[in-house]
């Protein structure tokens, strides 16, 4: 367990409400844009990581933490798959390998990197009713945040 995970997790304790929460250890900060917690887990609309240690990754770079990520974090509702690496824009994009369906709404996972070493996490429903991508909420136990804290540290090298 690193210190950042256990920082997000006393954060995520002493949050008086929904609003943004940072833990930092070293180059690595994380936010997170609580909509509630509880005991139990916490919903976002977004998680952001930033790895201050490189701050300029070539194209190949991106695609080797995009795979190390997608290895490792196989916990969430759907497994993660790069899509795609733009060497130009300096980004690389995750999705969920096969989305969540309820009601003909589908649900997915987008995880965007930066060649800055920025990482952003969020949830996307699609509706095809009106053809539009809406973010939600993203929504995990409190064990699965401070895994994925870990797990986030442990793949940028």
């Amino acid at each position: 367990m690193s210190l950042l995970s256990r920082k997000i997790a006393a954060a995520v304790d002493s949050a008086d409400g929904p609003g943004a929460v940072t833990a930092a250890e070293g180059p690595h900060r994380l936010t997170l844009h609580l909509t509630a917690s509880s005991p139990v887990g916490v919903a976002f609309d977004a998680l952001d990581f930033v790895d201050a240690d490189r701050t300029d990754r070539p194209a190949d770079d991106l695609r080797a933490w995009g795979d190390r990520l997608a290895a490792r974090l196989t916990y969430l509702m759907e497994p993660l798959v790069v899509i795609e690496v733009d060497a130009e824009g300096g980004e690389a994009a995750l999705r969920s390998r096969e989305p969540s369906t309820r009601d003909e709404v589908r649900t997915y996972y987008e995880v965007r990197l930066r060649r800055e070493g920025t990482l952003n996490l969020r949830r996307v429903a699609y509706d095809p009713a009106d053809r539009r991508r809406k973010a939600v909420a993203c929504q995990l136990t409190r064990e699965a945040l401070e895994r994925l804290a870990d797990d986030l540290v442990a793949t940028v090298a």
